[in-house]
């Protein structure tokens, strides 16, 4: 039989290595004791510290940062890829990294957890995908995952993880002023007469934040953005920075470019992109300002693998991938001790094609279903399934694939011993995944003559190789 799924880059946790500082926020009405005032950037191999100190903002312990942009978010002026995170109760279409997230997730938090993750914007059919490694996508982390050490959105063993609810790939360290905005009930609204809806300014030396504003066109207040009354909640701009005395705080006219969504995006006044959450109908949606208190639709939800009434909750952007080097993709087979009779072929994986994987049942199994694990290293630990899926001893087999887990793909039935069953997995054409190493192997059900149990799962041979471009 023939199956056809999505290989998502959702679970794609290939490694890399970190490199660059990055700027984060998670919501500290949420897990407070995880989340110190300011600005965060990565710790690592620690827990992240506090890079840009609340006070520095003018902002106080109980200032909940919502939003955050450096202003040199210049990349939305062409052709740009939108990287994101969404709120706990946001899960995507079936098929998208969030799903995949909020339903599985990894240790140590538990689902929901697509709230503590970065997603980067794929183009159609496949929405979203859990920020692969390489090309600036996680930040400098193994993936998008609040799970790494590097990228540690905090995950309670057995609690969801803590909200990430703004993000900045830009180094906080070399930061001269920073584009914000607040949480409903953040203290220093009321003493600055600023709204959740508002753009605010601070250039870290001290004072009090101001509302931003748009060159020529007045404040950035929610009002003037056309979102009054509502929380904007993540925030791309363009704008100058350095002391408020000096010209810091106003961000730039100009036209914001389409995402790779491909949908013609309307022509905005200013270089800012923005969402909003409170609204229960465009929360999930990317704007720009089209005119002075009217907002456009830039990039609808769907378009970012996200239903209607759903939230993205912090954005971020990032240049569109050009073409992959090229790069030989392998294939080879390989059984351990060779203790596994049934056997599990692959063909290579190449970025933008089909990767196929063909199960031959031993000739002594009836019909049953199968189960394909793809991970990140091999392994060699021999034990018998039965036990581990509560029924009877089914035998010994070798587990020969470990490391980080890429996927796990349920094609559905094989016809047992002598009907071989395939499906396939698309792999997205994404130069991230170029070079990368991936080993596969199948769980196989059936009733087997020499077990007293009727499924007898085993593990068959597995495929190994490397992700390339032919």
């Amino acid at each position: 039989m023939q199956r056809t799924t999505f290989l998502l880059t959702s679970t794609l946790m290939l490694g890399a290595t970190a490199a660059a500082q990055t700027s984060f926020d998670n919501d500290g009405l949420i897990a407070p004791a995880f989340t110190p005032p300011g600005i965060l950037t990565e710790g690592f191999p620690g827990a992240p510290v506090v890079a840009i100190p609340a006070a520095a903002m003018g902002l106080g312990p109980l200032d909940e940062i919502d939003a955050l942009s450096y202003g040199d978010d210049a990349i939305i002026q062409g052709v740009h890829t939108l990287v994101f995170s969404p709120d706990f109760l946001t899960m995507g279409f079936p098929g998208t990294g969030t799903a995949f997230e909020f339903g599985v997730d990894t240790a140590p938090g538990v689902p929901p957890a697509a709230a503590g993750d970065i997603f980067v914007q794929v183009p159609p059919p496949f929405g979203n995908a859990l920020a692969p490694p390489g090309s600036g996508y996680a930040a400098g982390t193994l993936t998008g995952d609040e799970s790494n050490a590097t990228w540690p959105s905090p995950c309670v063993p057995g609690a969801v993880c803590a909200d990430l609810d703004a993000f900045d790939y830009g180094d906080p360290m070399l930061a001269t002023g920073v584009y914000f905005s607040l949480a409903p009930g953040s203290p220093i609204l009321g003493v600055i007469g600023a709204t959740p809806s508002d753009i605010l300014y601070s250039d870290l030396l001290g004072g009090l934040p101001i509302v931003a504003l748009l060159a020529g066109a007045g404040p950035a207040t929610g009002l003037n953005l056309g979102i009054p009354g509502l929380n904007l909640d993540a925030l791309n701009c363009v704008g100058s920075t350095g002391p408020i005395a000096a010209g810091g705080g106003v961000i730039l006219p100009g036209i914001v470019g389409p995402s790779v969504a491909g949908i013609f995006a309307p022509a905005s006044t200013h270089l800012v992109q923005y969402s909003t959450s409170g609204t229960g109908g465009i929360d999930a949606d990317v704007l720009v300002r089209i005119a002075g208190a009217v907002f456009g639709l830039h990039t609808p939800a769907p378009a970012l693998g996200l239903m209607p009434f759903e939230n993205l909750n912090a954005l971020e952007v990032t240049q569109p991938l050009g073409p992959c080097p090229p790069t030989a993709a392998t294939v080879f087979p390989y059984n351990g001790t060779g203790i596994n009779l049934d056997t599990m072929t692959a063909s290579k994986a190449i970025v933008g094609l089909p990767w196929t994987a063909t199960i031959a049942p031993q000739p002594a199994r009836s019909p049953g279903i199968w189960i394909v694990l793809m991970r990140t290293a091999p392994a060699a630990i021999v034990l018998d399934l039965g036990p581990l899926f509560a029924l009877p001893p089914a035998g010994l087999s070798e587990l020969l694939v470990g490391g980080g887990v890429i996927a796990n793909f349920f094609p559905g039935a094989h016809g047992g011993g002598g009907a071989a069953a395939s499906f396939s997995a698309l792999v997205p054409s994404s130069c991230a995944l170029v070079g990368l190493s991936w080993y596969a192997q199948a769980i196989v059900f059936g009733d087997l003559p020499i077990g007293p149990g009727t499924l007898d799962p085993w593990l068959s041979s597995a495929a190994g190789g490397v992700v390339g471009t032919f």
